[in-house]
């Protein structure tokens, strides 16, 4: 077999192994359902969606939706090294934040979920 000919039939079967190897995968990948940014921690899913305003979106891992008024959840915005604590308002699926961080144009948004009473929490670096 020439030379030209054993490349392109390398080249195919490593494409196609490659190919294969990706289909049907999402281990460890958490799924978003609102076209935010998620995050996993221990025990549930935080995912954020920035657009006007911010809202917060928890589920466990089944994506069954956690909020509600017997499911604490605080955050936070490290502005700088400051942090500033952040109001939420509770909706029938979702928090938002409502308090104004427009004139800050990077910051990390923490989200901290009390679960089982241990406190769980993820990072979101945001802009605006």
């Amino acid at each position: 077999m020439s030379f030209k000919k054993m490349a392109l039939v390398t080249i195919l079967t490593l494409t196609t192994l490659s190919l294969y190897a990706h289909e049907g995968h999402d281990a460890g990948m958490a799924k978003s359902l609102h076209g935010g940014i998620v995050k996993k921690s221990k025990n549930v899913f935080v995912e954020v969606v920035q657009d006007e305003g911010i809202e917060i979106y928890i589920t466990d891992h089944e994506y069954k939706n956690l909020v509600s008024p017997k499911f604490p959840v605080t955050a936070y915005a490290d502005v700088k090294g400051k942090k500033i604590p952040l109001k939420l308002e509770s909706h029938a699926t979702n928090l938002t934040v409502t308090t104004d961080l427009k004139k800050e144009k990077h910051f990390k948004l923490n989200v901290v979920v009390k679960f089982n009473g241990k406190d769980e929490e993820v990072t979101f670096p945001l802009e605006n």
